[in-house]
């Protein structure tokens, strides 16, 4: 729920008039699901969706055989300073949660940053560092701020402070689990 979901419903809400009804879809880590936790539920289904295509991406058997190796996950989400951006420190402590503790999350704009991350790299000892987009495309954002060339770009200034990295260059979009939560949530709307 950041900042263009909510222009999104107050757009929709001004044209309300002109339609017989109109239903948003909730937001992927958007409160989908008949548990009383839907929320977290909706988290870890992403959560555990995106650690297995990055997983089987960079060709380990599991996760656990990704951190005897030690390599770690790094998603680098967009960021906002609208409030909502504090669903990527939760993001990251469901995955924690999950046990999940090679993967981690930052963000282009806000907090947690690239220079929390390094720091937590660091800490852990960790050589090898596979980055990949949390967002549904892997569009400008990853092909630049992520994977770019530029001494600036999330690849770069990794390489620069002397981790071993590779570039999943997919975005969630890509992915047939994400997909299928989509669905999940245009379901629950239509059933409103």
């Amino acid at each position: 729920h950041g900042a263009e979901y909510d222009e999104l419903t107050e757009a929709v809400e001004s044209y309300k008039d002109k339609f017989e009804s109109v239903t948003i879809a909730e937001p992927l880590l958007g409160e989908v699901g008949d548990s009383d936790d839907a929320v977290n539920d909706d988290k870890k289904a992403v959560a555990e969706a995106i650690t297995a295509e990055a997983v089987k991406t960079a060709g380990y058997d599991s996760l656990e055989v990704a951190e005897a190796d030690g390599t770690a996950f790094v998603f680098m989400g967009h960021g906002t300073e609208h409030f909502a951006n504090s669903a990527y420190s939760q993001f990251e402590n469901m995955l924690r949660d999950l046990g999940h503790e090679s993967t981690y999350v930052g963000t282009v704009e806000g907090f947690p940053s690239l220079d929390y991350v390094i720091r937590r790299l660091k800490i852990r000892d960790i050589k090898k560092v596979y980055v990949m987009p949390l967002m549904i495309v892997a569009g400008d954002h990853a092909r630049n701020d992520l994977a770019g060339a530029e001494a600036d770009s999330w690849d770069s200034i990794l390489k620069a402070d002397g981790f071993e990295t590779e570039v999943i260059m997919k975005g969630l979009g890509e992915i047939d689990a994400i997909a299928e939560m989509f669905v999940k949530h245009l379901k629950k709307a239509e059933s409103l």
